[in-house]
């Protein structure tokens, strides 16, 4: 299979070419590392891994996840990426995966929980020494092995696995690269640098940051930076600079009205990316805006240039087409065909506009809409910095959409006003709820069950005596989740067969998270109503309200699109901070503070 890649890969960075060794590889604020310094790191660290069944990747450098990623593919080991590095995201993953090992760069971020089911290893530094000859560092991989399993980031459910092979990946590189060709003469030859401002751990960061780099022998800065001033900082030190990032810091950017220097192309994905906020990016950055539409299952399926065109043209090899009620997607980058979550209009030349995610589409008062569309308007919205619509997972034919939003209070009547004006008032929100910040991940998204735990917490609040409009924040809200592997000792008797986490481990984790939160002891359980059982592998999501000294909280899952309330009731909080053993602080959600 090694024939039906193209001839650049020949010479490309991925299988350590030659004439690329000393070539800059990643590009540090004190140093830069070759990529002959870079393969030699990586023999070094896969002798670790050759007894592993798969690698987790949880650096947050550029040097360490690179080095780690060559080294397992190196070692033949299933590089996993998982959809984020929290413990109940991992906890599943690891429980069914014989073998695992984690690496990460910063030993804070290995939790304790972590090392009674994999190993644990930190990535230690480069050497910049190395002088290893093209010999020593030449490999051949197994092209068809399912090398990488990458997750979808769960925006719209539970994040599912995808696995990847090093050729599907390789070949989405060389359709990626043919494409910006079309927008900047020479294409990737004439891009000294790779900015990414999104991690390496997700499809995009993967296609545009790390395989763009592998195949073309691109270096890429250190670092991830994520405000206006830290972009412009790096791309005045790296002329001839291609700009990785997504909608959220485009609007960031634009809204700091400065130029940019340097930069060749703005290569942007993850969110929809609104006309307006491309041409004000075109203009500060003197340079072409590229919209990716992919997916994790697909990577890169079809692009746009934003600012000047509407419809989507699929890329080298891709096409999508209608079959029956669904829509369907072929490439030769990915394994086909794909069933696409969107609907959409597919003009006769291939190229098709977006009508609405199939999973976002809502009826409310027999009247439809798209969600992701609805909130594309919302930036448009005068005085809010950010927010979403959210329609509340109750399965209640006559409930309403919230608006959740952070920033400034905003006038609800103003709002009301402007939103009137643009929507059917069957979309207007009934609700208003204000928090400390939107928990969007690093991808800018923000998932359905962070927001069903933020209209939880809402819900607490205004259960007892809070307002239903714009709501301030309370003393303390927060939230957390966890889950109970399938191997923990108490679920075999509860129940053989059909197992379920026992009332009594479910309020330990409640009663301990609370611990941590608070730095104080409960002492004592003045309700608690056990509502549904909650299943092993099952994430559920801990919602609390306190005040001086009771703390009323809500344990909930989604299943199947709908909210289930777990159990609820209400703690007697000790008046006396203690101090926690160390490790004992669950995993943190994104939750108002």
């Amino acid at each position: 299979m090694a024939a039906c890649i193209r001839p650049v890969l020949v010479h490309s960075a991925l299988l350590a070419a030659p004439e690329r060794l000393d070539l800059p590889a990643i590009v540090g604020p004190e140093q830069t590392w070759t990529w002959r310094q870079v393969h030699q790191a990586s023999i070094e660290l896969s002798q670790r891994f050759r007894h592993a069944s798969a690698v987790f990747i949880l650096c947050t450098s550029r040097l360490n996840f690179l080095v780690s990623w060559l080294a397992a593919l190196r070692s033949r080991v299933q590089v996993v990426l998982p959809p984020s590095a929290g413990h109940a995201a991992l906890a599943g993953i690891l429980s069914s995966t014989p073998r695992p090992i984690i690496v990460a760069d910063d030993p804070h971020a290995i939790q304790d929980g972590w090392r009674s089911s994999a190993e644990c290893l930190v990535c230690p530094p480069v050497a910049l020494a190395s002088k290893a000859s093209p010999a020593d560092l030449a490999w051949q991989p197994d092209w068809e092995r399912m090398a990488v399993q990458l997750y979808t980031s769960g925006s719209t459910g539970a994040p599912e696995p995808h696995p990847k092979t090093l050729l599907q990946l390789v070949k989405g590189a060389q359709i990626l690269q043919d494409r910006l060709a079309s927008e900047l003469a020479g294409g990737v030859s004439v891009v000294r640098c790779l900015l990414c401002s999104v991690p390496p751990q997700h499809m995009f960061g993967v296609e545009a940051s790390v395989m763009l780099s592998l195949v073309y022998a691109i270096a890429v800065q250190e670092g991830r930076p994520l405000l206006p001033a830290d972009v412009q900082q790096a791309l005045a030190a790296s002329p001839a600079s291609l700009w990785i990032a997504t909608p959220m810091h485009l609007r960031a950017f634009v809204k700091s009205g400065e130029a940019l220097a340097s930069c060749k192309l703005v290569l942007t994905s993850t969110m929809p990316l609104t006309q307006q906020l491309a041409l004000q990016t075109e203009a500060l950055a003197g340079a072409p805006v590229l919209e990716i539409y992919g997916s994790t299952e697909t990577g890169v399926l079809a692009m746009r240039r934003t600012a000047h065109e509407t419809a989507w043209r699929p890329v080298s090899g891709a096409r999508i087409e209608r079959v029956d009620d669904a829509i369907r997607a072929h490439g030769a980058h990915f394994r086909s065909p794909v069933g696409l979550p969107d609907e959409a209009e597919i003009d006769a030349d291939g190229s098709f506009r977006l009508l609405g995610r199939s999973a976002d589409m809502i009826k409310i008062g027999g009247r439809r809409a798209s969600l992701a569309g609805l909130n594309l308007l919302l930036e448009d919205l005068p005085g809010l910095e950010d927010g979403v619509f959210y329609l509340p997972g109750t399965a209640n034919p006559t409930e309403r959409l919230c608006l959740i939003y952070s920033g400034p209070p905003v006038d609800r009547g103003e709002v009301e006003k402007w939103l009137r004006a643009r929507l059917d008032l069957a979309f207007v929100p009934r609700a208003f709820i204000r928090v400390d910040k939107l928990p969007r991940s690093d991808g800018g998204k923000v998932s359905r069950q962070a927001l069903d735990a933020l209209f939880a917490t809402w819900q607490l609040r205004v259960g007892h005596g809070g307002s239903s409009g714009a709501v301030s924040e309370p003393s303390r809200a927060f939230g957390f989740e966890f889950a109970v592997g399938s191997e923990h000792p108490a679920l075999p008797g509860h129940f053989p067969g059909n197992p379920i986490v026992p009332g009594a481990l479910l309020l330990d984790h409640v009663l301990s998270g609370v611990a941590a939160e608070l730095n104080r002891t409960v002492s004592g359980l003045k309700q608690v109503k056990f509502v549904a059982a909650l299943r092993p592998n099952e994430t559920a999501w801990v919602v609390c309200e306190a005040d001086a000294d009771r703390l009323r909280f809500s344990v909930q899952a989604r299943r199947k699109g709908v909210l289930v309330t777990i159990a609820n009731g209400t703690l007697q909080l000790a008046q006396s901070q203690m101090p926690l053993p160390a490790g004992a602080a669950p995993e943190r959600g994104g939750l108002p503070s």
